[in-house]
């Protein structure tokens, strides 16, 4: 039987002209709706995907004490229901998770000696489908089928049953990875780059091999990024359009120490290991501008929301053509698209367990206040569902589910 979430009680305060005015200029509105509060534990963990959360206690040792019950709760969104609970044991903590169609698989690490292991199992029931020691790298709920890496190469096995559906082997020296995928879902290709010299690619739905190419030297750094992949060469990088390889550039842009943005809109961003990056026309590989301010960076329509990193969170967004700053949101935060050009965000209130949150308008650079909400330790995050909500950790280690319209 579904349980019904607890009540969340405690009054919010009321929102001063002041505190409106310095949460951006937007008009005050009606309180919104008190959220409901998921009971969990310090040691507890959770996943957010689409309208499911997933709760994972933190178990207890079972046996040789290097085994855990790890108990799973889903959670239905908005309302915050339990749908359904399953008992899964692992040997470590748990690295990912997906569901697919009735099966959840989960990557874990051993405690031992730090390999990773993967389990399935059905919602619900109390044993193991399969279990296979090997990296967890994504699922494809369409295909039916659950992409590891096993140490000799990358492998897809059928997730119902673990069978062995198609083998990529990884080469003796160098790297097989797959690219980021649209969204940072499912992967479209697997890219390998071997110390031979060979460049070549794979279906990473099917593992038919779709083109290879010999480079001029042995492969390097590799980073599939966007419809391309970038290759060090020596002397620079060479570029390569993704699946059929047909060579594209090459730069002499020292990118040695820098990692790379898997997707900027219509730039590459290439941050460098402390702060900085370099903006790259992915048509040329020139570089079409450096800052030394940035720490990380994501496109959001024609804009780029930047900042210069974790210990100082403001916002500001830039054209990605010229890196100019057209303004900023100070120190909001986003949390993620909420349609119609606009983002979620929340600004937290220093030393004081409490965030404000609303939408981010990067035209405008505007902020329209949604709410405030209290006894916040962090880890929040938004679910784009038809009615989002935003998840955040509270200060008792319980998570809040609060409405966002």
């Amino acid at each position: 039987m579904a349980e019904r979430p607890v009540p969340y009680r405690a009054v919010l305060g009321a929102i001063t002209l002041v505190l409106v005015a310095a949460l951006g200029g937007a008009a005050g509105q009606a309180p919104p709706r008190a959220p409901a509060i998921i009971p969990a534990g310090l040691g507890d963990e959770t996943f957010l995907y689409g309208d499911r959360l997933y709760l994972i206690a933190s178990g207890r040792a079972e046996g040789d004490e290097t085994t855990q019950n790890r108990v799973v709760t889903t959670y239905q969104l908005p309302e915050a229901r339990v749908i359904a609970r399953t008992t899964i044991a692992v040997t470590g903590a748990v690295l990912g998770l997906e569901q697919i169609g009735d099966v959840l698989v989960l990557g874990y690490q051993f405690n031992t000696d730090g390999r990773q292991g993967v389990v399935a199992q059905a919602v619900g029931a109390t044993t193991p489908l399969w279990r296979k020691t090997a990296r967890f790298v994504q699922a494809a709920t369409a295909d039916g089928i659950a992409l590891l890496d096993d140490g000799a190469g990358l492998i897809a096995v059928d997730v119902r049953t673990g069978a062995l559906r198609w083998r990529v082997p990884g080469p003796a020296g160098g790297l097989l990875t797959p690219d980021g995928g649209p969204d940072g879902g499912y992967p479209r290709w697997l890219v390998l780059g071997s110390d031979s010299g060979q460049l070549a690619t794979w279906d990473a739905r099917t593992g038919r091999p779709l083109a290879s190419t010999t480079l001029p030297t042995a492969a390097g750094l590799m980073w599939p990024v966007g419809d391309l992949v970038m290759v060090d060469v020596g002397n620079g990088y060479d570029a390569y359009r993704l699946p059929g390889l047909d060579r594209l550039w090459h730069t002499a842009t020292d990118l040695s120490q820098s990692s790379v943005e898997t997707d900027c809109g219509v730039i590459i961003c290439m941050f460098r290991q402390q702060r900085g990056m370099t903006a790259v026309d992915p048509a040329t590989g020139r570089a079409v501008w450096r800052s030394e301010r940035w720490g990380y960076a994501e496109p959001f329509g024609s804009y780029l929301l930047a900042g210069a990193g974790p210990e100082t969170p403001a916002l500001s967004v830039l054209d990605p053509a010229t890196g100019q700053v057209l303004g900023d949101f100070g120190d909001w935060q986003s949390l993620g698209p909420a349609g119609g050009g606009r983002l979620y965000g929340k600004k937290d209130a220093k030393g004081q367990y409490r965030i404000w949150y609303g939408l981010l308008d990067p035209a405008t650079r505007q902020v329209e206040y949604l709410g405030t909400a209290e006894r916040v330790s962090g880890n929040c995050q938004t679910a784009p569902i038809a009615d989002p909500v935003l998840v955040c950790r509270l200060v008792d280690a319980s998570y809040a589910v609060w409405h966002l319209r």
